[in-house]
């Protein structure tokens, strides 16, 4: 009878409806929590705010997770305990899809599976600007996420202001065209809203994870900074997806100084734990050619160009560690007995699944590890590619979640084809009702048919908020629509400038061994 996603922990009802008209909101809430469920009774629901309405009670009550809360709803007043402020607001929540649908007697009590619940919106690709990136948190903060992953530098684009390098927003932030289009891309945020970004979501009990990737996807900077690379080449911000051959240099003081500046400022901004420094997908072609490189890795005396890298990931962590805050980095392949490996308090994320034997053998070593299984929680993807399904269905890293290994779950919406908020919405919706009901309620709530039953309810809610949901042959697709959807999306091919790129390759190295025969 009560459609709630994601699903609480326990629920009791009777079959006694509850009719009231006018509702008065008392107790133990914030001042931003009550304006908030206030605001929302007022404009998205039949009631009214009352003096003498029905009597929502908020109260703390002491719990373990700071998440937890409890709801009794009579038809005399619904009363509301909660474990801190923060369980309050995640009521809060839960309430407001409650008082739209028919009331009942009835009785929740509800606290997160896992305590870390993610979501990464990718803004180096395209820009967004500032108010959509807060409509994109305040559709998460609805479906009880804690964590915000902002993606905020790629080969296509800068966008976090630096005081110290000016260039990267004068410059770095902006491209010609977008593959084979015409139009310019720009756009970059100030520190100061960023900062105002932050407080949005503390507001919301959601904290930030800024990404600043390094050493690979970083043609941005090397566009604006070229001593930053290995032959201090003149470069291009990057115009075509896909990984380019360019990367920071790991042999020059240069590059580990300008990171740390940049770690720096960002540690002024964001004030919660965690520093994402990306690491992924940064072919070593250049290294390898690199005369600076090689004497570093001499230096250290390391085997290779991948141990180069670990080395370099550890010394930005170590310095994170020294701001007081903890790193995250994506997943690349490396064996435990290699002689360098990475520090055992930096966070793994993993986009694969457990079939990656490798990568088995790394979260066994108990390293704490965060969950993309890009089978079900990357939303970029076409629906063809990724159904409804699939977003539910899909496990983090089969076995391993239940032995413990696992710190959390993040989807992750890279903005490739994603180029403004409303393609956006159409890519969150429905995955995101899927996504947050496993990462908050666990994989051992799973009942996809319970949940199919709630998904009505649940378009018709976020249509308050300004989301149309794709219909079901759209998000679930058939044979024949998942067919052309992949085929469509497969034309990304041709936009990786594979062909440019061992073209320039080949002529650096012909101008390099020209260069060492003189």
């Amino acid at each position: 009878m009560i459609k709630i996603i994601p699903e609480v922990k326990k629920l009791e009802i009777e079959n006694k409806e509850i009719y009231i008209e006018g509702i008065v909101i008392l107790g133990d809430i914030s001042a931003f929590s009550k304006k908030e469920l206030e605001n929302f009774i007022a404009k998205k629901t039949k009631y009214k705010i009352d003096s003498n309405g029905y009597q929502i009670i908020f109260g703390i009550k002491g719990n373990a997770n700071a998440e937890w809360y409890q709801i009794e709803m009579t038809e005399n007043q619904m009363s509301v305990f909660a474990a801190s402020e923060e369980g309050i607001f995640r009521a809060v929540q839960t309430i407001k899809q409650i008082l739209c649908q028919k009331l009942y007697v009835l009785k929740i009590e509800d606290e997160p599976a896992n305590n870390f619940r993610a979501f990464m919106l990718d803004v180096g690709r395209y820009f967004y600007p500032i108010e959509d990136v807060k409509t994109i948190v305040d559709y998460i903060a609805l479906y009880k996420f804690n964590y915000f992953h902002i993606h905020l530098t790629e080969d296509q684009g800068w966008r976090f202001e630096s005081k110290l390098y000016p260039k990267l927003t004068i410059k770095g932030c902006k491209r010609s065209h977008t593959n084979f289009g015409f139009k310019k891309e720009e756009g970059f945020y100030t520190q100061e809203q960023l900062k105002e970004l932050v407080d949005y979501c503390h507001k919301r009990y959601i904290k930030v994870i800024p990404e600043i990737d390094m050493p690979g996807h970083t043609m941005s900077a090397l566009a604006c900074y070229p001593e930053l690379s290995c032959f201090d080449r003149k470069l291009k911000v990057s115009t075509h997806w896909g990984i380019k051959f360019d990367i920071m240099c790991a042999g020059k003081d240069f590059t580990y100084k300008f990171c740390k500046d940049i770690i720096d400022e960002l540690c002024e901004i964001f004030t919660d734990e965690y520093i994402h420094i990306g690491g992924d997908e940064a072919l070593k072609l250049r290294w390898s050619m690199c005369e600076h490189c090689k004497k570093k890795l001499a230096e250290l005396e390391l085997d290779n160009m991948e141990q180069l890298q670990i080395y370099f990931a550890n010394y930005m962590a170590d310095y994170i560690a020294q701001k007081g805050k903890k790193t995250i980095m994506w997943y690349n392949k490396y064996n435990e007995k290699d002689k360098i490996v990475p520090n055992k308090d930096i966070i793994v994320q993993f986009w694969g699944t457990r079939k990656d034997k490798e990568f088995c053998k790394v979260v066994e070593s108990d390293r704490k590890v965060i969950t993309s299984n890009s089978s079900g929680y990357y939303i970029d993807l076409p629906y063809g590619y990724i159904t409804l399904s699939d977003s539910y269905n899909t496990q983090g890293i089969t076995g391993l979640e239940n032995a413990g290994k696992l710190f959390g779950y993040e989807t992750c919406l890279w903005t490739e084809y994603v180029k403004d908020i409303e393609k956006a919405k159409f890519n969150m919706f429905p995955r995101v009702f899927a996504i947050s009901e496993i990462f908050w309620s666990g994989e051992g709530k799973r009942d996809y048919n319970k949940f199919l039953e709630k998904l009505p309810f649940n378009v018709d809610f976020v249509a308050k908020f300004g989301v149309k949901v794709p219909r079901k042959g759209i998000y679930n697709p058939n044979k024949i629509r998942k067919f052309f959807s992949k085929l469509w999306f497969e034309k990304r091919q041709l936009v990786w400038q594979g062909l440019y790129l061992t073209v320039d390759n080949f002529l650096l190295k012909q101008k390099i061994k020209r260069k060492n025969k003189k």
